[in-house]
């Protein structure tokens, strides 16, 4: 009976022992098999992408354009006029404009200010604004919030990228949690199967009360019930570890059968993840959501600076030198008296829609620099918290080893006591269940410490930098 209790030990201590180091799937192969294939680490990837395309359009606005106008008007086999003009403009960044073109006219009922010579008449000059879009106009405003935009999306990609990190990281460790849940409970179950067996003998034999039998068999079925929850827990654990897993190329990949997670007796021995123990003030002032909201209120001011110059007067003024091009020649015969030249004024009179806008975005800084606030007090509470969390997780998870190594030894020695018949199947049972939770709890803390260090990691967005 001695070889017995000593199986039934020898079982228990072999609980979490070294696994097979086949199919073993590490956390760190696993977060960069997430980079790598899944489809929104490569939608995060395209954040930058797009903000360049903003830039490009922006850009746009400062292509040369080539125009080119044509009108004629033919009545009672007469052609009344025949005008036609071709133009090139240079946008530039500082509010003036380069044009220069041939006006061809002619035409028996022709405007006579519309007529040109036999060539055509050649110009070139400038268009200036003086008043309204000299400091700032609309093309340069859009380029210079595209600009801004495309750094700001460099934060953008790598909060989202933060984000499915901690997201897949939550789910492994779950996985790691509900996987080494169901071998605890699984050898607990073996455990209960060889005593029941054992009970059923001695009983047969005398050398046991019925009742024995009675109490392992109930043992035995809770087990068994309890290991079958387990299972459903794994297998959704499972399921949902297996949403992170795509191959570079887009195809899904699920878990083989004989997949494991880390080692828990390798996650043991690691050393535990030093927290920072300073202010958290200058972890909140890097965080990109603060920068993300600085260059929302970068934007906001380039925008405040156009709505500003919105409320002067528009005041263009345009000058073309002239010229007959002799012979191709657009500079034969050049003279400075020759040109033409205007200038065009507009103010609207109350400025009621350019005094609303500008106050709406004076609003909208006011509301971004309160959003800024209130986010980085939040990052602050939030990585205080976290840090507490996992600190009282690492004691707890000290505490629950050390009770874990405790109940191992209460139980060899009821076993023991059993043996001699100085205990009772009741007891030991009890001090069975206590090891097996003790180990559940030991396992349940390696993960909650390993998901609130993500957190903590998460907060600060550096699991991906």
């Amino acid at each position: 009976m001695r070889n017995k209790y000593t199986f039934f030990i020898c079982l228990f201590w072999s609980a979490l022992a070294v696994w097979s180091q086949n199919n073993v799937l590490r956390p760190e192969s696993f977060m960069l098999q997430v980079l790598e294939g899944h489809p929104l680490a490569k939608q995060a990837k395209l954040i930058p992408e797009f903000a360049e395309t903003y830039v490009l359009k922006a850009r746009g606005g400062f292509d040369p354009k080539l125009n080119y106008d044509l009108a004629q008007k033919y009545y009672g086999n007469t052609m009344y006029y025949s005008i036609s003009d071709a133009q090139l403009k240079v946008p530039t960044w500082y509010g003036l404009s380069i044009q220069t073109g041939i006006e061809q006219n002619r035409g028996t009922y022709l405007d006579p200010q519309g007529l040109t010579p036999q060539n055509g008449l050649w110009y070139g000059g400038l268009a200036a604004n003086l008043g309204n879009g000299l400091l700032i106009d609309e093309r340069r405003a859009e380029l210079q919030k595209a600009k801004v935009y495309l750094q700001s999306s460099q934060l953008e990609q790598r909060l989202a990228l933060n984000e499915l990190l901690l997201e897949a990281g939550y789910a492994y460790w779950d996985w790691y949690l509900q996987y080494y849940a169901g071998q605890i409970l699984k050898e607990a179950l073996d455990v209960g199967s060889v005593r029941l067996i054992a009970m059923q003998r001695m009983a047969e034999l005398g050398d046991r009360p019925y009742i024995d039998t009675v109490e392992a068999a109930i043992q035995y079925q809770t087990r068994a019930a309890a290991l079958a929850d387990q299972e459903a827990r794994f297998a959704g654990a499972t399921a949902y570890l297996n949403r992170y897993l795509w191959k570079a190329d887009g195809t899904p990949l699920e878990l083989a059968a004989t997949a494991q997670p880390l080692q828990a007796d390798s996650l043991s021995i690691q050393a535990p993840k030093l927290i920072f123990a300073g202010q958290v003030d200058s972890l909140v002032e890097q965080h990109p959501y603060l920068g993300i909201l600085s260059y929302k209120l970068d934007v906001l001011a380039i925008e405040k600076r156009y709505n500003r110059e919105q409320l002067k007067p528009q005041l263009e003024l345009k000058y073309n030198f002239l010229n007959e091009p002799i012979q191709y020649n657009p500079l034969a015969q050049f003279s400075i008296n020759d040109y033409r030249w205007g200038v065009s004024a507009q103010m609207p009179l109350f400025l009621r829609k350019e005094r609303a806008a500008l106050q709406q975005t004076k609003l909208n800084i006011e509301q971004t620099t309160f959003e800024r606030q209130d986010r980085g007090a939040e990052l602050t509470a939030k990585l205080l918290a976290t840090r507490a969390e996992y600190l009282n997780a690492r004691k707890q998870l000290v505490i629950f080893t050390d009770n874990a190594e405790s109940t191992k030894k209460l139980l060899a020695a009821e076993l023991n006591l059993f043996e001699t018949g100085e205990s009772t199947l009741f007891m030991v049972n009890m001090r069975e269940t206590a090891a097996f939770q003790a180990a559940l709890k030991v396992v349940e803390y390696q993960a909650k410490c390993e998901q609130l260090w993500l957190k903590w990691e998460f907060l600060q967005a550096s699991l991906v930098r």
